[in-house]
């Protein structure tokens, strides 16, 4: 005996064709525009480079995509608290980095190896007759632990100590920073809520600590700091957060800063066309970069006086130092002093012998 269709298999049996042969014509004009935008089509095709790449463009125009990941994402909010990989959901609307949890099994090797590489590019400084400062910005979840729904490893809370403590045995200079951001947490936030990065006070709070701390670097140029507008700053979290956090997590969204611009104070004629020699350098990541943080202008406010940079965002200490290391500038007789911008967190996310790849975002 043969088994018999009864009519629901029938429905379903057809349906199921209908929706096939909808997918298949949705799909042609997607297919015929990505071929010919495709120059060497056949040679991809044939590596399978061609399909990779159209499953990907597939993929970010497909129509049920968002409300597909929008859905998943709600469930996953509702059933266990949690975004999209990638962030940590805190208390009061603050977000955290995975990356600050996220404590490797060879901690103390990865530290070790670190702490190795950055000798390396002192000897390397030393040579070249240019005087080294690390720069270590604590970590977020550390700082503002309080806000912090998921209890953080103890050993990444002791990092910042221990990293300190390596640097000073290897004789390398390094200004502290963990003790100066927990001692002003009752001021403005020194981390955005919603964002890796800090806010323009915390950037302003680390540049009048380095020079609280390192007074032979002060200049005699006065500068000044002007608010000059206000900006609405999505955060870089909030791309994981995928589910509907307007109705069902208002707590978290966009933060705002004051955008400021720094000047010198008294600017002559004269000095507008003056080719002036800096011997001051910072070498940083995106806290350094990125314009909105002011980094580089509190800088030049709070040790009056003016600096090079050179700062790549989203790639990480390392490559920021490669590329300066790479560069003119550390033949320049005229820089004797480089201050490395180096977020703690590097410790836990970068591993030994590696760059970032292009197009790797790291939200350094």
């Amino acid at each position: 005996m043969y088994p018999v269709m009864n009519s629901a298999s029938k429905v379903n049996g057809i349906l199921f064709a209908v929706v096939l042969a909808g997918m298949f014509v949705y799909s042609l004009p997607p297919v015929f525009s990505f071929a010919k935008n495709q120059s060497d089509a056949w040679n991809l095709f044939v590596d399978g480079k061609l399909l990779r790449k159209f499953e990907q463009v597939y993929d970010k125009r497909f129509f049920l995509r968002e409300p597909s990941v929008e859905l998943w994402a709600n469930a996953q909010y509702r059933l266990f608290g949690e975004g999209t990989k990638g962030v940590v959901l805190g208390k009061d609307g603050w977000l955290f980095t995975n990356q600050e949890y996220r404590v490797p099994n060879n901690l103390q090797a990865n530290l070790d190896g670190q702490l190795a590489q950055i000798a390396e590019v002192e000897q390397k400084l030393k040579a070249h007759n240019k005087r080294l400062i690390l720069l270590p910005l604590p970590m977020k979840v550390d700082v503002y632990a309080a806000h912090a729904a998921r209890a953080v490893d103890p050993r990444a809370i002791s990092l910042y100590d221990r990293f300190v403590a390596g640097l000073q045995a290897r004789s390398i200079e390094v200004t502290p920073l963990r003790s100066a951001f927990l001692g002003n947490l009752a001021g403005p936030s020194l981390f955005l809520k919603s964002d890796t990065h800090w806010s323009p006070e915390g950037a302003r709070l680390t540049a009048y600590e380095l020079a609280r701390q390192r007074p032979e670097l002060l200049g005699d140029v006065r500068y000044v700091s002007h608010k000059v507008a206000d900006k609405t700053v999505k955060g870089d979290l909030m791309n994981y957060i995928q589910f509907n956090h307007a109705q069902m997590a208002p707590q978290y969204g966009p933060s705002q800063i004051a955008l400021y611009e720094t000047l010198k104070a008294e600017q002559s004629s004269d000095a507008l066309f003056a080719d002036e020699q800096q011997s001051l350098l910072l070498v940083g990541t995106s806290y350094s970069k990125i314009d909105d943080w002011n980094f580089t202008g509190f800088l030049k406010e709070a040790l009056n006086r003016d600096l090079l940079s050179v700062a790549v965002e989203a790639r990480g200490p390392f490559e920021a130092m490669q590329q300066f290391l790479a560069s003119d500038d550390l033949n320049n007789p005229q820089i004797d002093t480089v201050v490395w911008e180096f977020p703690l967190r590097t410790l836990l996310a970068h591993r030994l012998g590696s760059l970032s790849r292009p197009g790797q975002t790291q939200h350094f």
